[in-house]
């Protein structure tokens, strides 16, 4: 029975991995792990794994081999002992890969992952849309933590953002220039969470700890003003008018 148990664990890695990426399909949870365009295709290869192990399972022989074993169990080498333990190492990995899909609820990117990856890279920022010479202020409040992370890192003068709205959503994670100033963060996805690169806008709140949480999703309307004495991590940051609470987006990256 063990040894048949063993011989399945890749088939029921398979089966959990396929059945939850079905199930992320049908909650629209997908975008949490892959970029969108991906969604078909994944729904697509989950559904074929699905039947084909329906397949192996129905057409399996009952018993097979299962004579030759139980001669066998008695009379192993020291290579098979090896391989039985390789075994039994492959299917810890499996059972705690199976555990964490299934006991952990789908989540997004955290401030972790930002901290630990390089912040407003190039290759991330991309470059805003419509902002020509003729667009008006309301174009501004449309613009994402990527858009605006991106005429920052083009135009430090505060002129430039005088009396341009925001009004935009994102993550709240902590900045090390100062304790008087927070980042709004999102994550721009090529493929999947992965290779995920974060991007950050600086808000300045005196006493932030106490009125949001790192982590939270929130969105914040108010305006961009040069950055108070003290505050040397950028030349504008955004003064909020207002924070508000925000559930978490059913496509939480940028694209």
């Amino acid at each position: 029975m063990w040894r048949r148990f063993l011989e399945w664990r890749g088939v029921v890695a398979i089966a959990v991995l396929a059945v939850v990426s079905l199930w992320l399909g049908a909650e629209g949870r997908l975008g949490f792990y892959i970029h969108p365009r991906y969604n078909l295709f994944t729904i697509a290869m989950a559904s074929i794994a699905i039947v084909l192990l329906v397949i192996a399972v129905v057409t399996k022989r009952a018993g097979d081999h299962d004579h030759d074993h139980s001669h066998s169990e008695g009379r192993r080498g020291p290579r098979q002992r090896r391989l039985a333990r390789g075994e039994t190492a492959s299917l810890g990995f499996v059972v705690a890969v199976v555990a964490a899909v299934l006991v952990l609820p789908p989540a997004t990117l955290s401030s972790a992952t930002a901290d630990n990856r390089s912040s407003n890279a190039v290759e991330a920022l991309g470059t805003p849309e419509g902002l020509d010479g003729g667009a008006g202020l309301e174009i501004y409040e449309t613009l994402t933590v990527r858009d605006w992370a991106s005429l920052l890192s083009q135009n430090q003068n505060p002129s430039y953002y005088r009396g341009k709205p925001v009004n935009t959503v994102g993550i709240v994670t902590s900045s090390e220039g100062s304790p008087d100033v927070f980042l709004l963060t999102r994550f721009v996805v090529t493929c999947c969470a992965v290779d995920a690169q974060p991007v950050s806008i600086p808000v300045y709140m005196p006493g932030w700890q106490d009125e949001v949480a790192v982590d939270s999703w929130v969105r914040i309307e108010g305006g961009f003003q040069p950055a108070p004495s003290g505050v040397s991590s950028a030349p504008v940051v955004i003064v909020p008018l207002s924070i508000t609470d925000e559930e978490v987006p059913n496509e939480p990256y940028l694209f």
